[in-house]
């Protein structure tokens, strides 16, 4: 089962290394983990720290890795199954932002099965084409064969190339 979970550390040398510990001596897969000590916005106050982990691993093994972190004195914000399990990153080249980029994220977000997390424009110059690299994760393989389905719609409408991974075209 992958699971996101958000933790507080001690805005401390060696914090996040504690952390990970109980990970792998769980044996738990760690995919990913997002530690951006600079940013304001992810400080939580009082020289605190807070850290998002994503885990692959059994119900059981989410639970002794909590257990083990607590005991260090981690405190645990939030831990949640992740919905959404299949990524990708398209790239969309022409008037995209004139083209109303809002509105084609949101019709992604509002299918239910997917979700944009992630956007990079490039906009070389006023009223010349763009292009944006856009990451989308959703439930599963089918749900994001519908999506590439209805970002070829709106590339359609919104005469936009669309660029896709190649075991998508």
């Amino acid at each position: 089962m992958k699971v996101t979970m958000d933790i507080e550390l001690k805005d401390e040398p060696g914090q996040l290394i504690l952390a990970l510990e109980p990970v792998s001596r769980n044996k738990a897969n760690l995919i990913s983990v997002f530690h951006y000590h600079k940013t304001n916005a992810a400080k939580t106050g009082g020289g605190k720290v807070q850290v998002q982990l994503v885990l692959d691993a059994k119900n059981s093994v989410i639970n002794k890795i909590k257990e083990d972190m607590e005991q260090t004195g981690i405190r645990i914000l939030r831990i949640g199954e992740e919905k959404y399990r299949e990524t990708i990153t398209v790239i969309m080249i022409g008037h995209v932002v004139n083209t109303d980029i809002r509105d084609t994220v949101s019709r992604i977000d509002e299918t239910g099965i997917a979700e944009v997390t992630d956007m990079s424009l490039s906009m070389p110059e006023i009223n010349e084409p763009t292009s944006a690299a856009i990451t989308i994760n959703a439930i599963g393989k089918t749900e994001l064969k519908k999506v590439v389905a209805l970002l070829k719609k709106i590339a359609e409408e919104k005469e936009l190339l669309l660029v896709l991974p190649i075991e998508l075209e």
